[in-house]
């Protein structure tokens, strides 16, 4: 499962399945993130579905930003960042979609086993749609740079002494 090899402390992780639609942003973040160069201060992995596989990613890291497609009622393409209560907000009102076990109960799950994060965030691009064998729609595929840019700068601020 693990990907990349770069700086531990911090792990960025991609979510979805690219086989449906929009569900593959987190990955085309991710690839994005790539491009510019993220590996060498984060940790970068696809996680898919996440569920147990995340807790296993997330041993002895202090940091995770989530790269995901995102429901909501934002027109298709916006960006959206959500830190810590309100990502488990957003995922418990979400349930589990794509994700079993759901994000929250596996983020949840983390806490009970011992992990503890200094920082927790989502990075998601709000869908058009999920159909299966379709690519990412046009909003979405020309939101992906702006979404990249979000994950850095929370890795920057991952990355300062007071996180």
């Amino acid at each position: 499962m693990a990907e990349g090899q770069g700086a531990r402390g911090t792990l960025i992780a991609a979510l979805g399945n690219p086989l449906m639609g929009d569900d593959g942003a987190g990955r085309a973040i991710l690839e994005e993130l790539r491009r510019r160069g993220a590996e060498q201060r984060a940790r970068l992995c696809d996680i898919g579905a996440a569920g147990v596989d995340l807790l296993i990613e997330l041993q002895e890291e202090r940091a995770l930003i989530l790269l995901d497609a995102v429901a909501g009622a934002d027109p298709p393409g916006t960006v959206r960042v959500f830190r810590n209560a309100e990502l488990f907000e957003y995922a418990e009102a979400r349930g589990g979609g794509s994700h079993q076990p759901s994000l929250a109960d596996t983020l949840r799950l983390g806490g009970r086993l011992g992990m503890s994060l200094r920082m927790l965030a989502l990075v998601g691009i709000t869908a058009r749609q999920f159909e299966l064998g379709q690519g990412l729609s046009p909003e979405v595929a020309a939101a992906v740079p702006g979404a990249a840019e979000q994950a850095e700068k929370l890795l920057s601020e991952a990355a300062s002494p007071g996180c």
